[in-house]
């Protein structure tokens, strides 16, 4: 019998490994839809629209000595765009950057995993007296897992 722990766990954005994640979850639901006529005595139900979201903790840090990257900034920079100086900076409407959706692989171990193709929906930043950066990452999933090798 074989226990994963988080250990053994990874979260790739793309192709990309994502370093320094304290965690990752994905939750899925199946709605409902009630077909009970007005003289039936047991309520009935037929399966609907399915959804999945989830949240990840990445520590936000740098590379080498110079202020390298990390890997954070690319959920940050999805998400959070620059340009202009305002809402009324007399700008490009057009010019505007709109956010991409991104491939989640979701891994137990180097062989367990979930794909899926999602929308980050959230990006929140913290910062605390004896602890390390971090930032929390929500996302939505759109359509069904690419591909799961749970089995």
């Amino acid at each position: 019998m074989a226990f994963y722990s988080g250990l053994d766990g990874q979260l790739y954005l793309g192709t990309t490994k994502i370093g320094k994640v304290q965690n990752w979850s994905l939750s899925a639901s199946q709605a409902v839809l009630e077909t009970t006529s007005l003289e039936d005595t047991d309520r009935t139900l037929i399966n609907g629209v399915r959804s999945m979201s989830g949240s990840c903790r990445v520590f936000y840090y740098t590379t080498g000595t110079g202020g390298g990257t990390s890997t954070a900034s690319n959920f940050i920079n999805n998400l959070i765009k620059t340009g202009g100086s305002g809402i009324n900076d007399g700008g490009d409407p057009d010019n505007r950057q709109p956010s991409a959706s991104v491939t989640f692989k979701l891994h137990a171990d180097a062989d367990k995993y979930i794909e899926v193709y999602a929308w980050i929906t959230g990006v929140s930043m913290s910062m605390a007296v004896g602890e390390v950066m971090s930032v929390d990452i929500t996302f939505e999933v759109s359509g069904r897992a690419v591909q799961s090798t749970f089995s």
